[in-house]
């Protein structure tokens, strides 16, 4: 009897555990945010860069592309994670530098901007592809998929210019 009572206990402690309602963040969203976020501001900071260090016309082009459409979609994020009550860290919005190997690229510098663009573009795409297609947030969803076509713009663009460097 005892062993009947204390099994019964245990049940319905699962039962009333399980009837609990749990809570169901969509860390995910914010978890995009940020990171598409970080990618703006590397897009930006090195796209800077490019304006000023980049001997080819096209790769001057390209980062000036890079820092309007990606200073753009920054604002854009920024107003949208404010609207749905998502606080980026500082980390996330601001004092990102281009990698230091990019910045004392010296006659490099075109070759290594460019073929960083290409994986980044591709790294990009596929993580907005995914949010696109599998995100909780409607909002923070139609972001991605309004950046889509921007972004798989730009890495067509880069991957032309990469075929023209090489």
């Amino acid at each position: 009897m005892r062993k009947l009572f204390v099994f019964v206990l245990l049940a319905f402690g699962m039962v009333a555990e399980a009837q609990i309602p749990q809570p169901d963040p969509d860390t995910t969203a914010k978890h995009f945010l940020i990171v598409a976020s970080i990618k703006n501001l590397q897009e930006v900071s090195s796209g800077q860069l490019a304006v000023q260090k980049a001997m080819n016309p096209d790769v001057k082009m390209f980062g000036q592309m890079m820092v309007k459409d990606h200073g753009d979609a920054e604002q854009k994020l920024l107003a949208l994670a404010k609207s749905r009550g998502i606080a980026l860290p500082a980390a996330a919005t601001g004092g990102i530098k281009p990698d230091l190997m990019l910045a004392h690229a010296g006659a490099k510098f075109d070759q290594l901007y460019v073929h960083g663009m290409v994986s980044g573009h591709r790294n990009t795409v596929e993580i907005f592809e995914n949010y696109a297609t599998t995100g909780k947030d409607p909002a923070v969803k139609a972001f991605a998929q309004q950046m889509l076509p921007v972004l798989k713009h730009h890495l067509m663009e880069i991957q032309a210019i990469d075929q023209k460097l090489k």
